[in-house]
């Protein structure tokens, strides 16, 4: 049965009037509760303490905060001198962990915010070189797991492959000998949800390049044929 105090204590919340500091000083040091109606009402970000708040939620906090903050830092993003607030080195790791979360809706809402940054060279060039080692290392993973292992971690493994290659998506690439390398170990796991990415990332290529994926480019799953540029 649901808490009737807790679900008062959010009408409450509500009822309230707040400042936007308060309200970020209860984003930053509140209960779950507190941090996720705060979030939830919080309109603005102005300076990079309230980054920082921010992006201190985005990762190892109740799930229900996480969902919060990543919806707002996808509203936020959209403006760029806001998400030029964002666009410091010390939050790229966090945004690298976010974009792989357990819940899809905060992956989706990342790449979403981040797709903002990505003209920025210094962080394309830093998210781009740490999805191609987290992948790599994902299907080193797959590899090598027994039979016995094979089901549930190989499914967890692959839902952070999905989304790596979800990510590297949003950005262009003048250099593409890793991104058809990448590909061309995706192409053949069983997985059609992994092949359907690739095959979307494949319009990142030369035509030439392009060729070399035969395995994607005949590939009789239709969800994966339907991706391919013609």
């Amino acid at each position: 049965m649901e808490d009737i105090s807790d679900f008062d204590k959010g009408c409450n919340f509500f009822e309230k009037d707040y400042s936007q500091k308060e309200l970020y000083n209860f984003l930053k040091s509140g209960s779950d509760m507190e941090k996720q109606l705060a979030c939830l009402r919080i309109e603005d970000v102005k300076s990079p303490e309230e980054a920082d708040i921010l992006i201190s939620n985005l990762t190892c906090v109740d799930g229900k905060i996480r969902e919060a903050v990543s919806y707002k830092l996808k509203v936020f993003m959209q403006n760029t001198e806001k998400a030029e607030l964002f666009n410091r080195t010390n939050y790229y790791d966090t945004f690298l962990d976010a974009v792989i979360d357990i819940n899809g809706n905060i992956c989706r809402n990342v790449i979403s915010a981040i797709s903002n940054l990505k003209n920025d060279k210094n962080f394309a060039q830093y998210f781009k070189s740490e999805i191609f080692k987290r992948s790599e290392d994902v299907l080193k993973k797959i590899e090598n797991f027994t039979y016995k292992d094979k089901k549930y971690k190989t499914n967890k493994e692959l839902f952070k492959l999905y989304w790596y290659l979800e990510t590297l998506a949003i950005f262009d690439f003048e250099e593409t000998a890793e991104l058809l390398g990448l590909l061309k170990k995706c192409s053949k796991t069983e997985e059609y949800t992994i092949r359907e990415k690739a095959a979307v990332l494949i319009s990142k290529l030369p035509q030439n390049e392009r060729k070399k994926l035969s395995s994607i480019n005949n590939d009789k799953n239709p969800y994966v044929s339907m991706k391919l540029v013609k």
